[in-house]
């Protein structure tokens, strides 16, 4: 052990010795790694949108064990604890005296290990613990915005969860910021952010063939059992345009977003139209006859009908070209990407584009309602 961090170990142990436990001013992070043996252990302070700071290192003894003091103290805020390549974030309050970290280092970046001796440290592995266990949903990272019981966790959770979510992410990203207090290390950096990821979302939207306050062209398509269904004849009702198709991954996850704001809503004169990318693009049916092409169109329709019904879609208004990414109506949307949504007020009028997440839907259709 260096002998300037064996001075500050034995600065805490007099503080401990002569003042007691309750004016601990110091901390001292301790415990046992297995398969750790012959490692160090480094505490950085983390960042948002930046490079985190190295603050110490210590060796891992032999069995297992290591000590990191801080006679000072350190300051509230998320840290990230490294042994070789497996990295942890845990949280600190600025009260914390003695944190103790015990668990293997095969398994330390997937957050199986035990901490103790800080309420916010455990609430942060437990809460990543969770968080890689299961694929979380939008409304699974708002969840945890909204309910931990320190700002700095929800920002920094928020802030890596939704780092490729884009401008989906946003509203979670503004709960987020909006928790933080305006002296967190967190606070200016996640503002930057956050405002870039505004403007983003902004030109994005600038370039939208369908803009917001234009009337929604309408649509006359075909049903799975052939019955048509025109946009306009749903004028007088709110709608959620919904471009989707069953093999679209993003599309089935969003679905029960969708069906959930439609059962809140669909009573309150709110419906949805779902037009489907589904079908053979014509590059590929160019050399078929009429046969074969009627065959493949049955196959692509019933993929199309089952992930109705799989997804609980049980609106009515389904409809398709069953060509892909060539149908005409995409097209005149300016459909890149799907899923893509257009929320259509009562009087036909677009009222937003590029809807996800049942939150950002609802935000939405209770404004245009």
């Amino acid at each position: 052990m260096k002998f300037t961090n064996l001075l500050s170990l034995l600065a805490l142990a007099l503080m401990l010795a002569g003042c007691g436990e309750q004016a601990v001013s110091g901390v001292l992070l301790t415990g046992n790694l297995d398969n750790a043996n012959g490692l160090d252990v480094f505490l950085d302070k983390a960042s948002i949108g930046g490079a985190n700071n190295v603050l110490t290192k210590a060796p891992i003894a032999s069995d297992g064990s290591f000590e990191l003091a801080f006679p000072e103290g350190l300051d509230p805020g998320i840290y990230q604890l490294r042994v070789g390549a497996q990295r942890a974030a845990i949280a600190l309050n600025g009260r914390d005296g003695k944190v103790t970290v015990n668990g293997d280092v095969n398994g330390f970046s997937k957050y199986n290990f035990e901490v103790a001796g800080s309420a916010d440290a455990a609430t942060m592995v437990n809460t990543m613990k969770q968080l890689n266990s299961s694929r979380p949903t939008m409304k699974d990272i708002e969840t945890i915005v909204d309910t931990v019981s320190n700002p700095m966790t929800a920002a920094f959770i928020a802030f890596n969860a939704l780092s490729r979510a884009g401008g989906q992410g946003l509203e979670v990203h503004k709960k987020a910021l909006g928790r933080l207090t305006a002296g967190s290390d967190f606070a200016e950096p996640y503002q930057k952010y956050v405002s870039n990821l505004e403007a983003m979302v902004a030109a994005q939207r600038s370039q939208e063939r369908i803009q917001v306050g234009m009337p929604a062209p309408d649509i006359d398509l075909a049903s799975p059992d052939g019955k048509k269904y025109k946009l306009s004849d749903l004028k007088g009702q709110v709608v959620l345009l919904d471009f989707w198709a069953s093999w679209c991954g993003p599309c089935r996850r969003e679905n029960p977003n969708v069906v959930k704001v439609y059962n809140k809503y669909k009573k309150d004169g709110f419906t949805i139209y779902s037009v489907s990318l589904d079908g053979m693009d014509p590059r590929r049916t160019a050399g078929m006859d009429a046969n074969q092409l009627a065959r493949a169109n049955e196959g692509q329709k019933k993929r199309w009908v089952d992930a109705i019904q799989k997804d609980g879609l049980v609106w009515p208004y389904h409809v398709s070209e069953l060509k892909k990414w060539s149908g005409q109506v995409s097209a005149e949307y300016g459909v890149r990407g799907i899923p893509k949504t257009f929320l259509i007020d009562r009087e036909g009028m677009i009222a937003a584009v590029g809807l996800r997440g049942a939150v950002e839907i609802e935000q939405e259709l209770k404004r245009v309602l």
